[in-house]
Order: structure tokens, then C-alpha cells, then sequence
């Protein structure tokens, strides 16, 4: 039996305009109403309530399912309509008025001897279709869920006022696809030692009476039904000793949110065949017949299963490394090669050099492949847009994009000593070359990896690399003249690749120093002129979500495509082992390394319904100075924070606001189907099951944030602790029987030091390198920690 029925059929949210005037009209305390004490701001007239609530979704049953706050007028709005559900990891904030709060009598779950007075509470949504954003199919609290529902709760001070705003935390990622009730009880106080108390409005729409429209009608049948799952749960918590009607009456307010499923948009992208076979399934097609089904869809080329793409690599392109880095680097080691590699595109390129209006564009939904699913799919959005979505979350292909694809190779004479007399040339004889797939970091490209590969050449190890969106060997590289494609003096690469359209992949866009997009300057490159400075997109939430995803579907293609790149037998020198692939991200690699790999390892299972798999296992993966919770990380970067708060700043977006506050909440869920944060944990469980993972911080790391005690999910902290990550000491250390993740923390050098020596600390660099190298060559069983610094090592705590 349902606690209340369906409540939301008319938008009533924030950033809607006002309901109108007439019997529409609730006061408030904020309007000149009787001073009535300190109270949570809860106006759906006015549209003053807390930002994540299910108000927005109101007319989702009628369309795509997702929120609506009107025509956008900023990025934020335009955002918020696009978003599917609310962020499982955010903090999220109610603002209060009247007064301030007493942060000493705020108590949450588990946090204090009384009863507490601040509440999260999971809600079971199994009554009817199940939707969990639909109200009419909750059937009551999930006990189970919230006896695992961990939070904090503080006070905050925003708009100029003092303790004017309660802050809730999520201590662990919340359930995703999941409806939750917030509420709070007057049992915290004031500044002054009196209880909150609801708002005029909320108080008199939680009664029945006065009258009001048929609007603010269906917001009173949700507070009631809010207020009676809250008073029915207060009874049970206090052993029946607060009768229901009481416990009722302390509640200042109540409101529900949804959370998204962050991470069914990429693992349907990257297992079509699975997602699109399971919800036939769900629907009550026979199973047989739905993996039918996919696998026709799958023969019509309707899907994005991640293939072999087409790949050109010429040995023409190779450079030693010593001559590529005019001597800095030991000569004979190995050599770098530049091909070209067919991705197909979901985000959208410009059409000429002059248009930037591919910046405002992001995933659509798949029309075509919903044609063949069924009438109506995908359902379309209130503003006639197709979205891509938990619900339906197939985009659409915009185009292939032809993108540099960089290999570097042992040189087949090289002997290490440690192969006792053998050479490279006979471990490429004998299974190929182990092989690391390279992700670079935000604002750097493929070539970041060059003393790295250098360093692996030299144990007879290749890497394969490609750019990730927006990024590539820009004009103020010191690479520009060997390596762009399209500006290379070395080696001429129009003349080599002939007719395949080979482009750099940030499409020669740099930003200039107020923020707006311009061609890039290779006659006379600044500062300005680099790569990778439309990745992280403010202009565009839904552009930056979809970099992320963009460039873990890039990762997934290209993976499938390593057999075809060493059937290329480049030079004579270009078997892989694809069956010993690891990956290697640092930064921004780390990043979106952590979802390609979660996601990889999920196609694969998914896909052994379907007779296997076009990916090669991840043998392993290494996170380099890495992180989760991408609003709050940016937000506390050292590098990066001060860049996006003037330009928030420029646009009338302050720190130490509520509106700064909503554009973090706002970008947290948005990005939210991209973000390690909600892919670490799965990452977790992989080493667990024996996928060794190592995690490598640098601590003060001025670039990733190394963590915040008061945003447990953010930073490389963030990603040790949802990964299940130990911190290791000097030894050699299994990763694959520890049952673990393994972190290392380095007390010297800086964020880039596995690449290039930060600081003076060469020894660091050093360190760091051999980590990842006795990783890849064991296969995680013996990864050396301290071999080269032992004392740049940060000692495990007692």
C-alpha cells in the first residue's frame, strides 16, 4: 500500500517563475510575515527551497525523465534540466532565515546518545513500475539501506549571514537510482537556545487548510506524505514512546530527493548487446529472445560496442627518444612512432576553424537504434530535446574522428641485465611486448609519456597512447615541430597519412585569458596556447560530463584495437601482449583511467553472454596522483581553483554563496556519470578479486588535492578510501593476494614527478618509475616499493 499517491504533476521548483498571484499566495517569514524564530527556507511560490529536490522532476513521468526548471538562463539551469537524478556523493545544503543555528545541537544517526535530529533516510520504491523517482511506488523506509546510510551534518555560513546554513555530507556514496527523505526536527536550536521552526509556507502546506491551487495542492499531499513516512520512522527510533502525530509536529522540514545511476550510461555504451538484452528481459521478453534481439541489433551496426578500429602506424614516424629530446634521454632504448586511429565520435566537432559552438554541445540520445527498439524511444525531454540518461542511455554518433595514436617501442637489440643475455627482440618473439595503455593528465598530451616509456623500453615494455578530448600537442609544446600532425617540421605526416584527415584533437581551440575560446596560435605561442583548455567546460556542464565519457569510450576502442595494431608489425618491432595490457593514468589519466577500467572489466563480463568480449582484460592499474569528487577536487586545486572562481566571479557567482554553492552541487551531478567517485568502489572490488591496482599520491600535491577531512570523498584520499585502498611501506609487495588496493605516499617532489623530476627531486621520479615498471613486469605480484627513495616514503602509521 502505498504511504501517499502520485503528488507531482505540475512543475512547482526552483528557478521556476512564481505560481502567480491570487489564492497561489503562501507568506513566508521572509515576506514580512509575523517573526516566528529561526527556520529552514522551504517557498515553493517563490521558488526558495532547497536545490535538490524532486519538485524539479515534476513532469519527468511525460517526458525522458529528467528535471525542469524552465527555458535556462545560465549554465546552471540548463544543467539542472538535463540531470536525471541527484549526485550520490555531494554534499547539499538547507538554507535557514530568521536566525542562526546552533551547530552544538545538530546530531545525525549514529552521531549521538538522544535521538537524532538530522535525517537521511533510503526509501523503498519497489511498489508498482519501481521507478524510484516516481512517489507513487514508495512503500515505506529501507531498513536494510538505512542502517548503511552514513552522514555528517555542520553549519556553514553563507550570503553574508552567520550559521545560516545547514550542510549534510555523505560519508559513503549513496544508492543509486534511489529516492531519499531529508528532514529535520526541531530538536535543533537556535542561536538564541530556541527550537527551529518551520516556515510559514511549509507549516501551512502541511496542513489542510487554508485552500490553495491545485499546484501548490499537489506540494501539500507531498509534504503530508513526507511527514508521514518521517513520524512513522521517529516512532519506531524512539520505541514508541514519540506517538506518530507528535513526532510529526517536530519536523521543520522535509523534502525528497533522487539519485542517478552514474554508471549505467557508460557501461551500456561499452556493453550494448548486455543493457539493451537485460531490460528486454525486465520487460518480460523470453531471455533467449533478447539476446537475440541484441545481437541482431548488434549485427545491424545499430550499437557502440567498443571494436578493432582502423589504425595506421608508419615506420617512418619512429623517433629514438634520445633524438626526440635532443639527447636528454639515453639513445638505442626505443623509439617513438605517430600513427592514426578511427574513434567514433559521440561529442560534436566544429565545422569550421572558426566555429566554437561545438563547445555548447553534448551527448544526444541514439534516435536511430531507439527506432529499432520501439515507438517512442528515446522518450524526448519538455524542451524537444533527446537526452541521454539512466532510463535510455544510447548516444548518438556524431562522426569519426581520425586522432593521433602514439606507440613507443624497445629497441629488439636492447638486453637489460635482468634478462640474463636475452633482448627485447626475443620477449616480442615469444607472447609480444607487455603493453601499457597511457592516459595523460588535464592540459599535457600523448607525449607526456616519453621519459616514462623511456624508462619502460628499457625492460623491453611498449606503450600505446592516445589524446583525450579537447587535448593534443598544442602550439607551446616543445614537441609542436616533431609531433603535431599538422604542424610536425620532422616528419611529414599529410604526406604519410594521405587522405585520413589526421587532426590534433583539441582542433587548434585555446582559450584566451578571459575565458573565451580562440584559435591557437602557432606563430607565436603563449602561455595560453596549450592543450586541453576546453576540457574542464564551465560554459557547459554537459560538455565537461561528456569529455569524461567521451574519453573513457575513446580508451574502450582503443583497447579493442591493440591486436590490430600489432598485427601493424611496425618496423619489425610491433607485437603486443594483449593479454598482459595495464594501465597507467596520471592525473586526469588517473581520472578517467578509473572509470575505463571499472567499465572494461563490466563490458567483458557482460559480454561473455554474447560468446565474448572485443576488450583485452586490464592486467592491472596504476593511479598516479589521481583523484574523486571533480567539483570539489577543482574547487580545492591549488592550480585550478583560483582560475574557476574568478571566472564564476566574472559572471556574478561568488564564493561564499548560495549560488556557489549550487553551481558545485550542480557540477558534482552532472559530472556524475564520468566521475571515479562512483567508479573507485567498483575499481575496489576488482582488487579484491585479485586486479592489482596501485595508487600513487605525491603529499602537499598542489594540482589533485590530496584530500579534505571535511569532503571524505574527494581528492587521492577520496579515491584510497572508496577503492579500499592500504597505504604500503618499502618492500616488494603482492598486489594481486593482499586483497587490497595498494597506495603509496611520496613526501618529496610534486604532481607530475612520475613523468618528469619536480623540485630538484630526481630520486623521486626515480621511484616512482620503478614502481610502475616492477608493477607492469609482475603483473602486480612484485611491485617494488622504496627501491630508489626509501625515504620519500611515508611511513604507515602504527
Amino acid at each position: 500500500m502505498h504511504i501517499y499517491k502520485k503528488v507531482l504533476p505540475v512543475a512547482v521548483a526552483m528557478a521556476l517563475a512564481a505560481c502567480g498571484g491570487g489564492s497561489d499566495r503562501v507568506e513566508d517569514q521572509s515576506e514580512g510575515a509575523t517573526f516566528l524564530g529561526t527556520y529552514p527556507k522551504f517557498n515553493p511560490v517563490t521558488s526558495d527551497l532547497p536545490l535538490n529536490t524532486d519538485l524539479i522532476f515534476a513532469a519527468a513521468a511525460t517526458s525522458d525523465g529528467t528535471a525542469n526548471v524552465g527555458v535556462p538562463e545560465n549554465a546552471i539551469e540548463a544543467a539542472v534540466n538535463a540531470l536525471d537524478g541527484f549526485s550520490t556523493t555531494a554534499y547539499f545544503d538547507i538554507g535557514f532565515a530568521g536566525g542562526s543555528i546552533d551547530a552544538s545541537t545538530i546530531c545525525v544517526p549514529g552521531g549521538c546518545e538522544g535521538l537524532p535530529n538530522v535525517y537521511l533516510v533510503p526509501l523503498d520504491t519497489s511498489d508498482g513500475d519501481g521507478d524510484a523517482l516516481n512517489p507513487a511506488n514508495i512503500a515505506g523506509v529501507n531498513q536494510a539501506a538505512f542502517g548503511t546510510t552514513a552522514i555528517s551534518a555542520s553549519v556553514v555560513s553563507l550570503n553574508g549571514g552567520t550559521d545560516n546554513t545547514l550542510r549534510i555530507t555523505p560519508l559513503r556514496p549513496l544508492l543509486p537510482k534511489t529516492k531519499y527523505l531529508v528532514f529535520v526536527t526541531n530538536s535543533v536550536l537556535d542561536a538564541d537556545g530556541d527550537p527551529i521552526k518551520p516556515s510559514t509556507s511549509y507549516n501551512l502546506l502541511g496542513e489542510n487548510e487554508p485552500a490553495v491551487s491545485d499546484s501548490l495542492a499537489a506540494v501539500r499531499g507531498a509534504i503530508q506524505g513526507w511527514e508521514t513516512i518521517a513520524g512513522g520512522l521517529l516512532n519506531a527510533l524512539s520505541g514508541g514512546l514519540i506517538p506518530v502525530e507528535v513526532a510529526k509536529d517536530s519536523v521543520a522540514i522535509s523534502y525528497t530527493f533522487t539519485t542517478t545511476d552514474p554508471q549505467t550510461p557508460l557501461t551500456a555504451m561499452a556493453a550494448p548487446r548486455g543493457a539493451i538484452a537485460f531490460s528486454q528481459i525486465e520487460a518480460g521478453v523470453p531471455a533467449q529472445a533478447a539476446l537475440q534481439n541484441a545481437s541482431d541489433l548488434e549485427a545491424g551496426q545499430f550499437l557502440s560496442t567498443p571494436k578493432a578500429r582502423n589504425v595506421a602506424v608508419s615506420h617512418e614516424t619512429g623517433v629514438d627518444f634520445n633524438a626526440l629530446t635532443q639527447g636528454a634521454l639515453g639513445a638505442g632504448v626505443g623509439k617513438l612512432y605517430t600513427g592514426a586511429i578511427d574513434l567514433p565520435y559521440y561529442q560534436s566537432a566544429p565545422a569550421s576553424a572558426l566555429d566554437f559552438s561545438f563547445l555548447q554541445k553534448s551527448w544526444t540520445a541514439d534516435q536511430v537504434l531507439g527506432s529499432q527498439l520501439g515507438e517512442g524511444i528515446p522518450p524526448m525531454d519538455v524542451d524537444g530535446s533527446y537526452n541521454v540518461t539512466y532510463r535510455y542511455p544510447f548516444a548518438a554518433q556524431t562522426g569519426t574522428e581520425t586522432v593521433p595514436l602514439q606507440v613507443t617501442l624497445p629497441n629488439p637489440a636492447l638486453a637489460p641485465s635482468e634478462l640474463g643475455g636475452a633482448t627485447c627482440a626475443n620477449v616480442r618473439d615469444n607472447a609480444g611486448y607487455p603493453t601499457v595503455i597511457y592516459v595523460h593528465g588535464i592540459t599535457s598530451d600523448r607525449t607526456s609519456v616519453v621519459a616514462l616509456a623511456h624508462t619502460l623500453a628499457s625492460r623491453c615494455i611498449a606503450t600505446v597512447a592516445i589524446d583525450l578530448p579537447m587535448h593534443g600537442v598544442p602550439a607551446n609544446s616543445a614537441f609542436a615541430a616533431a609531433l603535431n600532425v599538422e604542424n610536425s617540421a620532422l616528419i611529414p605526416f599529410s604526406a604519410i597519412y594521405n587522405g585520413l584527415g589526421l587532426h590534433e584533437r583539441h582542433f587548434n581551440v585555446a582559450q584566451d585569458a578571459s575565458g573565451n575560446p580562440v584559435p591557437m596560435n602557432f606563430e607565436s605561442p603563449t602561455a595560453l596556447d596549450g592543450s586541453g583548455s576546453w576540457f574542464i567546460n564551465l560554459a557547459d556542464l554537459k560538455n565537461t560530463r561528456d569529455n569524461l565519457r567521451q574519453g573513457v569510450m575513446d580508451l574502450l576502442n582503443l583497447n579493442a584495437s591493440l591486436g590490430a595494431i600489432s598485427a601493424l608489425n611496425i618496423d619489425g618491432n610491433g607485437a603486443l601482449d594483449t593479454s598482459k595490457v595495464s594501465v597507467v593514468g596520471v592525473s586526469l589519466g588517473a581520472i578517467v583511467g578509473t572509470a575505463f577500467t571499472s567499465t572494461n572489466q563490466v563490458a567483458i563480463s557482460t559480454d561473455s553472454n554474447f560468446g565474448g568480449s572485443n576488450l583485452n582484460p586490464v592486467r592491472g592499474f596504476v593511479a598516479s596522483v589521481g583523484g574523486t569528487q571533480l567539483s570539489h577536487l577543482l574547487n580545492n586545486s591549488q592550480a585550478f581553483a583560483p582560475r574557476i572562481q574568478a571566472g564564476l566571479a566574472a559572471n556574478g557567482v561568488n564564493v561564499g554563496t548560495s549560488n556557489y554553492e549550487s553551481f558545485l552541487y550542480v557540477a558534482q551531478s552532472t559530472v556524475s556519470s564520468g566521475d571515479p567517485v562512483n567508479f573507485a568502489g567498483s575499481v575496489g572490488a576488482l582488487a579484491v578479486a585479485g586486479l592489482p591496482v596501485l595508487i600513487q599520491q605525491v603529499n602537499g600535491d598542489t594540482v589533485v588535492p590530496n584530500g579534505d577531512p571535511s569532503l571524505p570523498m574527494m581528492g587521492t584520499a577520496g579515491l584510497a578510501t572508496l577503492s579500499g585502498a592500504v597505504q604500503l611501506s618499502p618492500g616488494a609487495v603482492d598486489l594481486t593476494s593482499q586483497g587490497n588496493a595498494g597506495i603509496v605516499k611520496m613526501t618529496a617532489g610534486g604532481h607530475g614527478s612520475l613523468l618528469t623530476p619536480s623540485g630538484g627531486a630526481q630520486q623521486v621520479t626515480a621511484e616512482m618509475q620503478a614502481q610502475v615498471m616492477s608493477f607492469v613486469l609482475s603483473g602486480g605480484t612484485q611491485v617494488l616499493i622504496g627501491s630508489q627513495a626509501p625515504a620519500d616514503i611515508e611511513a604507515v602509521g602504527p
